[in-house]
């Protein structure tokens, strides 16, 4: 079990942490237990002897120790494999192994316990172990989910997981197989531990220079990364998993990314702003330009990972917006907040995808959409930011979003960060949707001077002409298949 929740944390960044990479991780290792079901019963069949025991959790021990080394051989695999077959290869080269000669030690081991009991309790050999091995596995899946993978990380895991299963075949060693039994045989077997582990990295290495923080959560591997920029100043990102979620220039207010301007929605369609809810934090840049504006608004921002908040205050100004009582992050579900405050919001942003990868399911659909209106005043507006592309093959995303907030919300735009592009291409769309007319906020917007922002912002609008829903279908809590439609749109980008 300590292999499986780890394991999902290796393939997240490069497959993201969807159904798909669930799946394939949980049926490969199902397989491998499977094989090493009976390679243990073969075994024990074959050479009842103990040290056979120490031979199989010594070979676990050596490819745990590897798997940190062998993340490497993942950087390619998503282009090769694509998201939806990518996890399986990946699950099968680097935890296969382990898995299967883990699962190998139960049956060897009710074999070895009967043969001291000259086979007069079988049942209850296989009982006993039986209920060890579940309980063993019960104590891995809360050590590693709750204390193990948030403190020590990933890469510390395998090689903790690597050194009890070195110390215990060592152990068997010494105790069963003579030519260990010396002290140089003792010496040389810790030895090849040490030797191991580093050269999986856990005494050396380090970060990069330009990665000022790297940890792993319960929901994702966060890192933050600061270059340096042409005119002197420094570009800092957050990446969650392997999407950049946010971006921020460290000496300047400027919006470094094309998409965070369209903060400017608000402007247009929420004047007289006083409550809004950003669903997904980021890099907090976007509320952060909104509280800029509305100084007086009060921002929520509802962030499940609380280290991403954490985050946010070291690298990103959030603390300095707290202090001000402009920003409040809450470490919640955004669904579950919504359905629980009793707040009524002028604006919604709907922003915790995780690029095309990994778009949480549960806040696109009917019901959640139906949640958010009524949280909204009247006037109130939902803003959607999605990627995805407008039109052709793997338009399905989009045309779905767009048919899902159509079921719910009389009336809504679409405004593309790039409307110049073709229209087959993946970028940033922002959905605006209410339940009040929107063409009176639109045209008095027009009507601003020419030198005013918010014209590169109405550049993007499309006009209802631009864009079709041939793909859509509406997205429900029981029928959602929005995994299925980014593996494949994923799957046909070069």
């Amino acid at each position: 079990m300590v292999l499986e929740l780890a394991g999902n944390r290796v393939l997240a960044p490069w497959f993201g942490n969807t159904l798909y990479t669930w799946t394939g991780l949980i049926g490969v290792i199902l397989v491998s237990i499977s094989a090493g079901c009976y390679l243990g019963g073969y075994l024990a069949d074959r050479r009842p002897e103990f040290v056979v025991l120490a031979h199989l959790m010594g070979l676990a021990a050596i490819w745990s120790a590897w798997i940190p080394l062998g993340q490497s051989y993942l950087a390619g695999l998503p282009d090769r494999t694509g998201v939806l077959w990518g996890p399986v290869v990946a699950t099968l080269v680097l935890f296969a192994a382990p898995g299967c000669l883990l699962a190998s030690v139960s049956p060897f081991a009710v074999r070895m316990v009967s043969l001291l009991s000259r086979d007069r309790s079988v049942g209850v050999s296989a009982g006993s172990i039986g209920m060890v091995s579940t309980l063993g596995s019960v104590l891995g899946t809360f050590g590693a989910g709750f204390v193990l993978i948030p403190h020590i990380g990933v890469r510390s895991v395998f090689l903790v997981t690597a050194l009890i299963l070195g110390v215990l075949a060592a152990a068997g060693y010494w105790l069963f197989w003579s030519p260990l039994r010396s002290r140089k045989g003792t010496a040389a077997a810790i030895a090849a531990v040490f030797a191991g582990l580093w050269a999986a990295g856990w005494l050396g290495g380090g970060a990069p220079p330009d990665v000022l923080f790297d940890q792993t959560t319960f929901y994702h591997r966060i890192r933050v990364k600061e270059q340096p920029t042409p005119d002197g100043d420094r570009h800092r990102t957050i990446l969650l998993d392997s999407t950049i979620e946010g971006a921020q220039l460290v000496h300047s207010r400027r919006l470094p990314s094309l998409y965070q301007k369209y903060w400017q929605l608000a402007r247009i369609f929420c004047p007289r702003l006083e409550t809004a809810a950003f669903l997904g934090g980021g890099g907090f840049a976007m509320p952060e330009a909104l509280a800029d504006y509305y100084p007086r608004a009060r921002i929520e921002v509802i962030e499940i990972d609380p280290v991403v908040i954490e985050v946010g205050r070291r690298f990103f100004r959030l603390d300095q917006y707290e202090s001000r009582g402009q920003i409040f992050p809450v470490t919640d579900d955004a669904r579950r907040h919504l359905r629980r405050t009793d707040q009524q919001y002028d604006l919604v942003v709907a922003d915790a995808f995780h690029g095309i990868r990994c778009i949480p399911g549960h806040l696109i659909t009917r019901e959640f959409f139906q949640l958010v209106k009524s949280r909204l005043r009247e006037g109130g507006v939902l803003l959607v930011d999605i990627g995805a592309s407008i039109a052709g093959p793997d338009a399905a995303i989009f045309q779905s979003v767009l048919k899902t907030v159509d079921a719910v919300f009389e009336h809504r735009a679409v405004f593309a960060t790039q409307p110049e592009i073709d229209k087959h291409a993946i970028q940033n769309l922002f959905i605006v949707a209410a339940a009040h007319d929107l063409e009176p906020s639109l045209a008095a917007a027009r009507r601003l001077p020419a030198g005013d922002t918010l014209h590169e912002v109405l550049a993007g609008y499309l006009a209802p002409g631009e864009y079709d829903t041939p793909l859509g279908v509406v997205f429900t809590d029981d029928w959602n298949p929005i995994e299925y439609l980014a593996a494949r749109t994923v799957r046909k980008r070069p």
